[in-house]
């Protein structure tokens, strides 16, 4: 099914999905940017403090979309645990973000609390988007995008750090490494357009025969 069943809050939620779809793409350039210009330079870091603070923007943003769609999981239990733990997650990712762009906070540990916060994102994308395939409410294109980009992420992370281990041969740490830069590289790109196609559910605007959306046919 490709329509998403309207519920309460979802309008709302959609101004929020399109605000993280834009931030994150915010976040995703100024990434780029900091990798490409500032650190052969080292420093300084105008598009990395850009960074963080879009960082800090994009985990508060994201929580109202993530609750909205959590509605529609089952409720039990072990699916309130997971909810509140993304929350969690994502409030501290977005306090991280904020004192290290005040100075407050280490580079290393605010980076470490960061990609904790985007893993438990990963996570919550892979647990629910699997019981969505299931839920006939719910399109099965967005949910088949959450479960890739989440699964993506989680696998990559730990080949990624491969990459780092100085004594590893060759082939671990480039070959392997480096597909798992390119697995998470590639669902953190895909991650606003996760949200931009949230939001374009969650908002519910007709859409006429010629494709044009928020007009109705004459």
């Amino acid at each position: 099914m490709d329509t998403l069943i309207e519920m309460p809050g979802d309008r709302a939620a959609a101004t929020f999905a399109y605000a993280a779809a834009g931030v994150g793409v915010v976040g995703v350039a100024t990434l780029g940017a900091m990798y490409a210009v500032e650190v052969p330079k080292n420093g300084p870091y105008v598009f990395g403090t850009i960074n963080d603070a879009s960082g800090g923007v994009f985990n508060l943003v994201v929580i109202p979309v993530i609750l909205q769609v959590h509605r529609r999981l089952e409720d039990t239990p072990g699916s309130a645990v997971g909810k509140w733990l993304v929350v969690t997650a994502c409030a501290a990712g977005s306090a991280s973000s904020f004192l290290l762009v005040f100075k407050r906070l280490d580079f290393g540990v605010s980076t470490a609390i960061s990609i904790g916060a985007i893993a438990a994102q990963a996570v919550w994308f892979v647990q629910a988007h699997r019981s969505l395939m299931r839920n006939t409410g719910y399109p099965r294109g967005l949910a088949r995008l959450g479960r890739s980009i989440g699964g993506s992420f989680l696998l990559g992370l730990p080949l990624a750090g491969l990459a780092a281990v100085e004594r590893a041969p060759g082939w671990i740490r480039w070959g392997l490494g480096g597909a798992g830069i390119a697995l998470g590289a590639t669902a953190w790109l895909a991650w606003p357009c996760w949200y931009y196609l949230a939001g374009h559910h969650l908002s519910h605007r007709p859409t006429t025969a010629t494709g044009r959306r928020g007009f109705r046919a004459a």
